[in-house]
């Protein structure tokens, strides 16, 4: 195999390898702002339950606020998996 393909097949295997972390970048970033966004809004639904007075929409919104909660727990598991993944290369 002379020089020259050598030379154009580093550079291809490069631009793959570039492309699959920028990939995981972006994946990655996506994944926090969405995290981000659903910590918000379980600090909100929080204060909303313990200002409610009415039992059934304090049930109803601690409802919510279980299923987002492991909505963000899977999440960060998740991602906690994807940074460990573009590490480990």
């Amino acid at each position: 195999m002379n020089f020259n393909k050598l030379k154009k097949l580093s550079k291809k295997l490069k631009s793959y390898l570039d492309a699959d972390a920028e990939k995981m970048r972006k994946e990655t970033d996506g994944l926090s702002k969405v995290l981000k966004k659903l910590k918000k809004k379980e600090h909100h639904l929080k204060a909303c339950a313990a200002a409610e007075k009415d039992k059934d929409e304090r049930e109803m919104l601690e409802q919510e606020l279980k299923v987002i909660h492991s909505q963000r727990k899977k999440g960060i598991e998740l991602l906690s998996d994807l940074r460990k993944k573009g590490k480990g290369k």
